[in-house]
Formats: structure tokens, sequence, C-alpha cells
């Protein structure tokens, strides 16, 4: 099963913004993802989920994530077979994501990256992004572009951007409100690649000018010369 792709985003980067600070021992890890779990699922799909996420676990997958899935999916009330096919899912979309990133990457550089496949991205999109940014981490921008082809941008185009910014040494908050504003965008009706333009000259343009990104919003002007913030939604372009 797949839930809804912005929503998995949005996930995704309140992960990297609230990363665990710890490894968690097996056992502690069992008993949370049975607390999770709870009596709803059916023992066989439980038991099946179990065996998924130990084997994810032995392979060196982030076991957090796939444990979320499950959570996630009970909230929505899935049936347990449906959750088992999503984590199954996932765990797969992980390993890709360690093949594109490396062993080295990060559990919320792997999570990122494996919402960006699930948004439509490649893995020459993943390698792309962290090969633009090889001194920190590339969790903001797997993020950022995880939400902006789930919000319709064609991936080159979305990778091309976030580069762009990357080049600028745009901060990790600055490349995920990026996305969060193309999504908002997007939800109101502006075109995605419009949105993305727009968004994009606007931070650039901020970040030219030295601009404290996180004291304000940098801002754009519109083809009718308004300056609006990136957070405002620019105007829709006619039919």
């Amino acid at each position: 099963m797949t839930w809804s792709r912005r929503g998995a985003c949005r996930l995704a980067a309140a992960l990297v913004l609230c990363a665990a600070c710890a490894p968690v021992e097996a056992g502690a890890q069992r008993v949370a993802y049975a607390a999770s779990v709870g009596p709803e699922l059916d023992s066989a799909s439980q038991a099946a989920i179990t065996r998924e996420i130990d084997r994810a676990r032995e392979r060196g997958l982030p076991v957090a994530v796939l444990v979320s899935k499950v959570r996630e999916g009970r909230l929505k009330r899935a049936s347990g077979p449906r959750i088992r096919t999503a984590v199954q899912a996932l765990a797969v979309r992980l390993d890709s994501a360690r093949a594109a990133l490396g062993a080295q990457a990060s559990p919320e550089e792997l999570t990122a990256g494996a919402d960006a496949l699930a948004a439509g991205a490649g893995p020459g999109a993943l390698r792309a992004v962290s090969l633009a940014i090889p001194a920190r981490s590339a969790a903001a921008p797997l993020g950022a572009l995880a939400q902006l082809v789930a919000s319709g941008v064609a991936p080159g185009r979305a990778v091309e951007m976030i580069v762009a910014l990357l080049r600028r040494n745009a901060p990790a908050s600055t490349v995920l409100a990026f996305g969060n504003f193309v999504e908002s965008d997007v939800t109101s009706g502006v075109p995605a690649e419009e949105s993305a333009l727009f968004r994009l000259r606007g931070i650039e343009s901020a970040l030219r000018a030295g601009a404290d990104l996180s004291a304000s919003s940098p801002t754009a002007s519109s083809p009718g010369g308004r300056t609006y913030a990136p957070g405002a939604t620019p105007p829709k372009r006619r039919p």
C-alpha cells in the first residue's frame, strides 16, 4: 500500500528536524514496536511485520521509520496485510536509498532518500543531491527533493534547483522551507514548476543580500512587480 506521498514527505521533514540522538537496543526496539502495533493487528500480520522489521535491523536499516509506517497504517485503519506490504515496500526503498547514497548514509538521509524514491525521483537524483553537499548531511536536501517531486516538479528540475541552493550555501532550514513553500503553493492551485521557480528566485535573492533567513522570510517579485513573502501564495497564472 502507499500512503499520501505529501504526507510521507512531511514525515520525512519532521524526522530530519527531530532525529533520534542515540541508538536503541534491539530488545527495547521490539518493546516499542509491540506497543505501536497493539492488539488490533491479527497475529499472522503482526508476526510477519515483526520478521520484516527484524530483517531490516539485521541489514542495518533504520528501524524507527518502519515502526512509524506501522503506526501510520494503524491510524488510517489499514488492514494487517496492507500494512505489511507498506513496510516491505519501505524497506526496499531504504535499501535502494543506501545503494544510491552509500553505506555511510545516516538513518535520516536514508529515510529522506526513500521518500524521494517513493515520490518518483530516481537513484541518480539522490546521488546528484548527495554529491552536491559532501561535507554536510544530505537529509534536508533529500527531504526537499521528495517534497518537490511529490508536488509535481520534474525530478531533474528539482535536483537542479536544490543543487543551486546548496551551491549558495543555503542552510538546511532554508532548503526544507523551499520544499514546504512549493507544497503549500501547489495545494493552493499554483502550478508546481511556476511555484518552484518563484520560490527559488526569492530565496536566492535573499541569500545574495545576506539576509537572515531565520529571522525573516525571503521575498521575490512577481512579473507585475509586487513583492511577496515565500509563505504567501504567488498569483495564479490565468488559463
